[in-house]
């Protein structure tokens, strides 16, 4: 019964993440950080409401996706990094030609 009511307290925590995910994939940059201040905020109110009675075993699965969606926030993260590193070498390359073009 308990665990039954910890995971009912927790269903708005687990509803925030799969929002703050679909914003992820979505790359809607805004929301995304929006969702993230709200979800922190949320996770605090949980804490500071049941500090005494909180179940470690309802908070695995929530601490889990929230641990797999910090993965996959930062491999986005790492992809982007490397498609603007890959588009400012793009653009030194069409300099240099056009500078090369310019000389002869």
């Amino acid at each position: 019964m308990r665990a039954a009511l910890a995971t009912d307290v927790l269903q708005p925590l687990h509803d925030a993440l799969d929002e703050l995910s679909r914003a992820v994939e979505g790359e809607d940059h805004d929301l995304t950080q929006c969702l993230m201040d709200a979800y922190d905020q949320q996770v605090r109110a949980y804490l500071d409401e049941h500090d005494a009675r909180i179940d470690a075993g309802s908070l695995r699965g929530l601490i889990a996706r929230q641990q797999q969606l910090s993965i996959r926030m930062a491999a986005r993260r790492d992809e982007a990094a490397t498609h603007i590193t890959a588009d400012r070498r793009a653009v030194r390359a069409s300099l240099a030609y056009l500078r090369a073009e310019s000389l002869t």
